[in-house]
């Protein structure tokens, strides 16, 4: 969950300074909202014009949920914001999410050694 967290917050800091911290709350709220139709955890969450932040309890529920939900959150918030702004964007936003992936994971086994 710290993982999606994370780039949640790198998504917030660099679109929001492209498309406007206003507009991107909007996509955040509208990706949340869907979120919360399938899990009502996801009221956890708030979002505001200064970032996303995540209530403890969030960090006490079954972790695999947590994560499942926080994956969601993050994948509602590039369908949102193709839907808005186009497949280009997304395509490149996917792009630096499987780097930001691939990083988390060496230092993951960084770690471990």
């Amino acid at each position: 969950m710290n993982f999606h967290k994370g780039i949640i917050d790198n998504l917030f800091k660099s679109i929001g300074q492209a498309v406007g911290v206003h507009v991107f709350v909007v996509i955040l709220e509208r990706a949340l909202w869907q979120t919360q139709l399938k899990y009502e955890e996801a009221a956890m969450i708030k979002i505001s014009e200064h970032g996303v932040s995540i209530q403890e309890e969030m960090f006490v529920i079954d972790q695999d949920r947590a994560d499942l939900l926080s994956h969601e959150f993050l994948i509602n918030i590039i369908n949102t914001m193709g839907n808005l702004v186009g497949k280009e964007l997304v395509i490149k936003l996917t792009d630096e999410l499987d780097k930001l992936k691939i990083e988390e994971l060496e230092l993951e086994l960084e770690r471990e050694r």
